[in-house]
């Protein structure tokens, strides 16, 4: 982490001169700087509770197809050949019932999938948006 100080100090010396940094709040630059480092010193385990708890406000917010709707049936049946779990994590597939084309995945293995992307995509192209979101 010290290692970063002598850049940021330098940097700061340096742009001092700078006609824009005459008109910038400096206090901002350590805001980012700071929120930068947080960012870095994140744990995995951090990680999957923030997951933890977007993916849960996401399924309150959210309508969830039901196991026994048309959208789940078929997500089963698209999942097969998908992994069931991703960095150890256990896959959690679901389909919110929405017009809205997307799709997402989260690092805890929460993984969403919305009807209106799957009433445009054949299996095989939603496997594909599926793996490019768990990747």
């Amino acid at each position: 982490m010290n290692v970063y100080l002598p850049w940021a100090l330098a940097a700061v010396i340096t742009l001092s001169g700078c006609e824009t940094m005459k008109t910038m709040d400096v206090s901002k630059l350590t805001d980012v700087g700071g929120s930068a480092m947080k960012a870095m010193s994140l744990s995995d385990g951090d990680i999957t509770a923030m997951s933890d708890q977007s993916c849960a406000a996401m399924d309150q917010k959210n309508q969830v197809a039901p196991a026994s709707s048309k959208y789940t049936t078929r997500l089963n049946q698209v999942i097969r050949a998908m992994p069931s779990t991703v960095n150890g994590k256990t896959a959690n597939y679901r389909v919110y019932l929405t017009p809205d084309v997307n799709a997402w995945a989260m690092a805890n293995g929460c993984i969403r999938v919305y009807s209106g992307l799957m009433d445009l995509m054949n299996d095989d192209e939603l496997r594909g948006v599926i793996g490019h979101e768990i990747g």
